[in-house]
């Protein structure tokens, strides 16, 4: 947004004195305008197309037509558009709902005036942020480098709806054990990129990060990744998340879909760390991931958020075996057995991995992996079984295309099954 340029607002709600407060908050606002307000969800959509605001606060339930499908329907005909959705209800279902539909934020009514411009800010912030035809010019650039030949690598994104459950650790770990185990081009990649850890638990200077590839993501190739990425002794790649969160916020969800594009196309194998969250940036690794490996530990609440990605991951459309289960901090100590959480998930466990605080809380202060440390420890073992496992796997599915595509041969493969 150039300097000077007002942010275009256009608020959506059935109440009219909702309408007319959120716009008398809104008049003093020198970088702020509201171009436009509509009543219902078709009108929104009629109005969107009419007044192209760059922001739309949307209610979530209206009459006819409810915010949810309005804000669907306005992202189908102009992506670019930040819509925050707003509500009185603040139940994880509704939060879901506007995160699928793809709304950027979600605010609960009443709105103060602080969250209120800190929301329109910040959206508009990361729009403004938003790469030129990201994918193409960057994964092209890096496929076409000097006439080398790709990788079709595996993404594997290690994720848990909870925080605190150990996602990092692993995910480090994971990719040591892979590089390990295949000696094959492993990248580790921060996708936490406001609160990331790894550089702690690797022990490696942030110089670079995943924000310098994003504030360059049109000239992404193989160069411009190879400058970036640290490397880790144990010669896995590592890109960084930013030190501070205020330049982790500039990194969205485009920039990690065309990063994570390049990587796939640069290493056999690209291990993620995901936070904890269902946000754009979240799903967009999620999304790209062949596998996600995703950590559970033997505590109510986190069954019951696990629960709920599940639902969202049906949601998604993501196939049954994307989703791999995996037990993490296994003990008999908490009153929960392992078989009581199959049952109620009504889904197996891949694998277990033991509980070991004391000796994971050492390797991370001493910044060295426990598959290195302590490569007999049990922990150790159980993830070195995770990363054969996810080889495995990947080898399986990388021989079953090939084969389908001989059996069908050329004319076969330009056929869509049915």
């Amino acid at each position: 947004m150039n300097e000077g340029e007002k942010i275009r607002v256009m608020i959506v709600d059935d109440v009219v004195d909702t309408r007319d407060q959120l716009e008398k908050l809104l008049f003093f606002e020198k970088d702020i305008e509201v171009v436009a307000k509509a009543s219902n969800g078709r009108e929104a959509i009629a109005f969107a197309r009419q007044h192209r605001p760059q922001v739309i606060l949307m209610d979530i339930n209206m009459p006819d037509m409810d915010g949810i499908a309005a804000t669907e329907a306005i992202l189908t005909q102009d992506p670019g558009i930040q819509v925050i959705i707003m509500s009185v209800q603040g139940e994880t279902d509704y939060i879901r709902r506007a995160m699928l539909a793809g709304a950027r934020e979600f605010l609960i009514k009443p709105i103060s005036a602080d969250d209120l411009y800190r929301s329109i800010r910040h959206v508009a912030k990361l729009a403004a942020m938003r790469p030129v035809a990201p994918v193409a010019g960057g994964v092209a650039g890096v496929a076409a480098t000097a006439g080398q030949s790709s990788v079709d690598g595996q993404i594997f994104a290690v994720f848990s709806p909870k925080g605190g459950v150990g996602v990092s650790s692993i995910a480090a770990n994971l990719a040591v054990a892979i590089r390990q185990q295949t000696n094959k081009k492993v990248a580790l990649v921060d996708g936490n990129v406001v609160f990331g850890d790894l550089s702690v638990i690797l022990n490696l200077r942030a110089d670079k990060t995943i924000v310098d590839l994003a504030s360059r993501i049109e000239n992404l190739d193989r160069d411009l990744l190879n400058d970036v990425m640290a490397t880790h002794p144990s010669q896995v790649k590592v890109l960084l998340a930013p030190p501070d969160p205020q330049r982790g916020e500039l990194v969205t969800a485009d920039h990690i879909r065309a990063i994570l594009e390049a990587l796939r196309h640069e290493y056999d194998y690209v291990v993620v760390d995901t936070p904890a969250s269902f946000h754009d940036r979240s799903l967009a690794a999620l999304d790209l991931a062949q596998r996600i490996v995703t950590l559970i530990t033997l505590e109510m609440h986190c069954i019951r958020n696990v629960i709920l990605f599940l639902e969202v991951a049906n949601l998604l459309g993501y196939p049954n075996d994307k989703v791999m289960l995996a037990l993490n901090k296994a003990t008999n100590r908490t009153g929960i057995r392992a078989e009581d959480v199959e049952k109620h998930l009504q889904r197996k466990l891949a694998l277990q991995i033991g509980d070991a605080a004391q000796e994971m809380t050492l390797a991370i202060n001493q910044g060295a992996p426990l598959v290195l440390s302590k490569p007999n420890h049990q922990v150790a073992k159980d993830i070195m079984n995770l990363a054969r496992e996810l080889i495995a796997k990947s080898s399986a599915a990388s021989a079953t295309a090939t084969k389908e595509t001989k059996s069908r041969g050329l004319l076969g493969s330009l056929i869509p099954r049915r």
